[in-house]
């Protein structure tokens, strides 16, 4: 016996946290998910249901299938099987009451003990019928149909089409491999049929059934029973491939269970087709009898299929891909009944920056930006403003230059403009007034884009807001209008701060030749050149009073006058310095003006702020539920993998 499972099984209990987590997201209620049947990791029992519609033979096929009558087949008749009947091994009973101890306190059951070996850890359940005008055999399906390991799907020629076990299929959650599927009483696919000697003109005729046509259909010209089991067979894995059950010739089977003896079947064709004594259709004869040993045979297979001895390994290995379709569809349910990937292409496709591009520009119209730019270009700076700024950063390296700045940097902005080229300084910007609104284009105020833009974008996502209750999410339009305009006063400062560290950083620092340069200028014309010259007389003259005039010349030049006069000759230099690097300034401000104009700058600022003080906070909620939504999508997945990895589940 397997050990009994004591841990919970961790992947159906996050699908439940799942589920209840997408009910309480989307305001609805939770799936029925097909999980929490007992665990049948607890023994090695295998439990076989026996199922389907009113008059399609359970009884008589588990009689045939135990070689002995331990099924009333009287039950067929009027009410049906209205109770399951368990048939269970005496040495296994315990273990067969612990699988269904729960079963029998909401759904009663009979059980019908029996000594056969062969089938010791198998245990065969007949269901009530599914199709049955009484609604409680229904509810019994769907209450034992969990705690089944392998189905056994019994059908008749006259129910194969029947949609009322196609509807059921879904509610039996097992993996394909056990599923199978049984077409019972296949005698009478011959009761009305013509002998297989008949050509197809005379099988056609008027009035024949539908048995009779797909029998004629492939026997005509060959007489062949071959040819008959084939189509039949082909006719039967079609119909249960169409109703998403395993079409595998493997798992389905041709049988007549009440005429289980070949002999028995070939009586039944002789009776059905009213000559005992086969004496007008003695020579279709031959291909009855292959027929019912074709039959024979069938059942012999499904005997051992379904009731042969199942190892313990076997035994697990049925149960584990049971779970594992059960979580697989539990997965699929949860996706249904929610619409999850539905609801996920809609949040992508809200939350999609083309989207936003494109619902901002219909709301606003396309010229929008352009013409709120235009507005908000008096807000820049003159270039002069920008140059002085640029003239002061580029000054602090130099001391001896601020110390010129400082007094006479009137006097180098005035002659650096006339350096400059000769074409017009911006004037610049209107002071800011209060009631300046460069939103309001074409008599339309910002509030009206907004109102425009939010219903657009209610009405292209009409669902997802419906379905995730999203109406009181969306912000204001009043307060997305206060941000933008609180956002606006920043750009003109934030471009002119753009243009001004562009400049600045392809500035280089002061070198040292250039730095000993200024030094030189301020030495050379107070004392250098004065002294020098002083120097250079008393070295020309001879006599002792030459030389006395000549110190007193060196005096003098060190005096006041003299002093003032070099000082004025550095400032007048240092003056022109820095005019020239204030013409060289505005020079690149201009340039730097231009480019950006190229570019658009000013534009792409009003379309950014509009992306981002007013589409953002509108789709913030779709953002917020996209990543809910994605994370339970992500666990979803994981446990799908986890489930189709793991050897043993729960």
């Amino acid at each position: 016996m397997l050990t009994s499972s004591t841990q919970p099984d961790p992947v159906a209990i996050d699908l439940v946290a799942i589920n209840r987590e997408l009910a309480a997201l989307l305001h609805t209620d939770a799936a029925d998910l097909p999980l929490g049947a007992p665990d049948p990791f607890g023994d090695d029992l295998v439990v076989c249901g026996i199922l389907g519609g009113k008059d399609v033979g359970k009884s008589t096929l588990i009689n045939a299938l135990a070689q002995t009558n331990v099924s009333d087949a009287s039950q067929e008749v009027g009410e049906g099987t209205a109770r399951p009947m368990v048939y269970v091994h005496e040495d296994v009973r315990e273990a067969a009451a612990h699988r269904l101890r729960d079963l029998d306190n909401s759904v009663p059951i009979d059980v019908t003990l029996h000594r056969a070996d062969a089938i010791r850890n198998v245990v065969l359940v007949d269901l009530p019928d599914f199709d049955s005008e009484f609604e409680t055999h229904l509810d019994v399906v769907r209450a034992v149909a969990p705690r089944l390991d392998r189905v056994l799907w019994v059908l008749t020629p006259r129910k194969l089409g029947d949609r009322a076990w196609i509807q059921m299929l879904p509610r039996v959650i097992k993996d394909p491999e056990n599923v199978h599927c049984v077409l019972n009483k296949i005698d009478e696919l011959l009761a009305d049929a013509d002998p297989f000697e008949q050509t197809a003109d005379q099988s056609n005729c008027a009035g024949g059934s539908i048995a009779q046509r797909s029998t004629t259909e492939s026997h005509a010209g060959n007489g062949s029973a071959e040819a008959f089991w084939r189509a039949q067979r082909r006719w039967l894995t079609d119909s249960v491939s169409a109703a998403g059950c395993n079409d595998t010739d493997d798992h389905c089977f041709l049988i007549a269970g009440r005429f289980p003896a070949e002999g028995a079947f070939t009586e039944r064709i002789a009776q059905l087709w009213d000559d005992t004594d086969w004496q007008r259709y003695g020579r279709d004869r031959a291909a009855v009898e292959q027929v019912a040993a074709l039959a024979t045979a069938e059942l012999s297979r499904l005997r051992e299929c379904v009731l042969g001895r199942v190892s313990v390994h076997h035994a697990r290995a049925i149960k584990e891909a049971n779970r594992r379709r059960e979580i697989a569809v539990s997965i699929d349910c949860i996706r249904d009944h929610y619409e999850l990937d539905r609801l996920l292409d809609r949040l992508k496709a809200a939350c999609d920056p083309a989207y936003h591009q494109r619902a901002l520009n219909d709301a606003v119209g396309p010229t929008y930006c352009i013409q709120v730019a235009e507005g908000l270009k008096a807000r820049l700076r003159p270039d002069n403003e920008l140059a002085d700024d640029l003239l002061e950063r580029r000054v602090e390296p130099w001391p001896l230059l601020r110390l010129a700045h400082w007094p006479f940097g009137w006097l180098s902005r005035m002659l650096g403009r006339r350096f400059a080229s000769r074409s017009r300084i911006s004037a610049g910007g209107e002071p800011w007034r209060v009631d300046d609104d460069p939103f309001r284009i074409a008599g339309r105020t910002l509030a009206d884009r907004v109102a425009l833009l939010d219903s657009r974008i209610r009405a292209d996502h009409a669902l997802v807001v419906r379905r995730l209750h999203l109406d009181a999410e969306f912000p204001s339009g009043q307060r997305l209008v206060e941000d933008v305009t609180a956002a606006a006063s920043t750009i003109a400062p934030r471009l002119d701060e753009r243009v001004l560290a562009g400049i600045r950083a392809t500035d280089r620092k002061p070198g040292f030749l250039r730095r000993l340069s200024l030094w030189a200028i301020l030495l050379w014309f107070p004392f250098v050149q004065p002294i020098a010259d002083g120097v250079l007389g008393i070295v020309a003259m001879e006599g002792t009073l030459d030389v006395v005039r000549g110190l007193h010349k060196v005096v003098a030049a060190l005096g006041a006058i003299n002093l003032l006069s070099g000082f004025a000759v550095v400032a007048a230099v240092y003056v022109a310095i820095l005019a020239c690097m204030y013409a060289r300034a505005l020079s690149a401000v201009r340039r730097a003006r231009i480019a950006d104009t190229e570019g658009a700058p000013l534009v792409e600022a009003v379309d950014d702020m509009l992306i981002t003080h007013i589409v953002a906070p509108m789709v913030e909620p779709f953002q917020k539920k996209l990543a809910q939504l994605d994370a339970l999508d992500a666990r979803l997945r994981t446990q799908s993998t986890t489930a189709m990895n793991d050897s043993r589940i729960g």
